[in-house]
């Protein structure tokens, strides 16, 4: 089973999280209802949504989806889905360009008191000891008068679903935590980080209980990944993200089509992967089986190391 490496800031972070959380006897807990709301930010989401708000059946309570302008097709794909859904599903809108706003937004709409930060492209598993209800169970049994940030462990596919990351196969970040009014959502940077209280106490899960899909997505939705960040930093000239990445394609990347620019980007920053391995990281969430099947989508090798993308005009074998 391969073993997460947590960063030197977040194990600083873990450690003086214990004598913090002493702190707790001075502010008491909140009066939500011991259950699990999970907060969802989706834009142009249609590939996964469906299939990510299924495997949340026996995990959540509620689940908030919040919609930040999507074109596609993914408030369709909510809507055919949403009668075999055990929860309570809420669906607003948020049009605001600001990553922040919609997050908060999400925020402010949980009911519950325990919050997932969950993407829409994350795929629970359903069976056997990483079933995510055994997550469910473990949160809900946790002392009710603490305040608790919780890491769970998840890996993300890199190109396709047969390949991670080589060094960075998996990620922890505080997805999980109980509700608290002085929560908020604030731009760290380039990133949005959100606000806890110091007193918060951090504890660290071990087993994989949900898998990203992360970069095995169609080529538009890589290139949106790739210059999203940016864009950010420009919303007041460019209101749409494909205006950026045209301006972005004349004036720094010598006139590229975007599609070109997306195998370059793709090279730089998604390779080196090496091929996933299930005796390292376990089987493939049961509700995308079929999906593992068919994909469509496969990593193309070039003197034996993994190059580019079958879907990439201009690939090279």
């Amino acid at each position: 089973m391969f073993k997460h490496k947590y960063t030197k800031a977040q194990n600083l972070k873990y450690l003086l999280s214990y004598p913090a959380s002493l702190m707790q006897l001075f502010y008491p807990t909140s009066k939500r209802e011991n259950g699990i709301s999970v907060m969802i930010r989706v834009k142009d989401e249609e590939e996964w949504i469906a299939k990510s708000l299924l495997s949340l059946n026996e995990f959540a309570d509620e689940v908030v989806v919040v919609n930040n302008n999507s074109t596609d097709n993914t408030l369709t794909e909510i809507e055919s889905i949403r009668s075999r859904l055990n929860y309570k599903l809420i669906v607003e809108d948020e049009s605001s360009d600001n990553i922040c706003v919609v997050s908060n937004h999400a925020l402010s709409l949980t009911s519950y008191r325990w919050i997932f930060r969950w993407d829409s492209d994350f795929i629970a598993h359903t069976l056997g000891e990483k079933n995510i209800r055994n997550l469910r169970s473990f949160l809900l049994k946790l002392n009710p008068k603490k305040h608790y940030l919780i890491y769970p462990i998840t890996f993300s596919f890199a190109g396709d679903l047969f390949h991670v990351k080589t060094g960075s196969e998996t990620n922890s970040e505080g997805y999980i935590h109980t509700w608290h009014s002085k929560l908020k959502y604030m731009k760290k940077g380039k990133y949005e980080s959100l606000q806890v209280p110091f007193f918060y106490k951090i504890e660290r899960l071990k087993k994989i209980f949900f898998i990203h899909i992360g970069s095995a997505k169609p080529l538009k939705k890589i290139l949106h990944r790739f210059f999203w960040l940016y864009w950010q930093f420009h919303l007041k000239d460019f209101s749409e993200i494909d205006q950026f990445i045209e301006y972005e394609a004349k004036q720094k990347w010598n006139g590229l089509k975007p599609e070109e620019i997306a195998v370059k980007e793709f090279q730089r920053l998604i390779l080196p992967i090496r091929k996933f391995n299930t005796s390292e990281f376990g089987s493939y969430p049961e509700i995308m089986q079929n999906d593992v099947k068919e994909s469509k989508l496969k990593v193309t090798y070039k003197d034996g190391k993994p190059f580019s993308r079958n879907d990439f005009k201009g690939n090279t074998n």
